[in-house]
């Protein structure tokens, strides 16, 4: 029976990718300006996951690496007060949609690059914002 669950689980992984939460890492404190610019790493392996920001300030650029496939899709969804972030993907400048608890922002890569999402801070200070994202082959 143990073996069943850890070849069902291992199935599981292979299948939607690992969950990894990913968040911006300070040193010297939380910074306090408009102009603070982050980059989040998001291992290729995580094809799901959440973005957590706490005392949000400036912009965090969530970088995908290693994602260089054409048929992905990407989707946002509000977790806990991650509708006041504006998300942006960088390549196209293209701003992604309204999303909340029930309704997704996603777009579709056009070209093998990296992907990068600028997500923004807003101007009134917050204790913190979450998303979730998820990969689609």
């Amino acid at each position: 029976m143990l073996i069943k669950f850890i070849c069902f689980c291992i199935g599981v992984l292979t299948v939607s990718g690992f969950l990894c939460d990913v968040f911006p890492k300070y040193s010297g404190g939380i910074p306090n300006s408009d102009d603070f610019t982050t980059t989040v790493n998001v291992p290729a392996k995580c094809r799901n996951g959440t973005f957590r920001w706490d005392y949000p300030k400036g912009h965090a650029m969530l970088h995908f690496q290693n994602m260089h496939e054409m048929e992905i899709t990407i989707c946002i969804m509000d977790r806990v007060g991650g509708t006041v972030f504006n998300v942006t993907e960088k390549a196209t400048n293209q701003r992604l949609g309204t999303f909340d608890y029930e309704t997704s922002a996603c777009f579709e890569p056009t070209s093998e690059r990296d992907i990068v999402l600028q997500v923004d801070a807003p101007l009134s200070l917050r204790y913190m914002g979450e998303f979730e994202y998820r990969i689609y082959k």
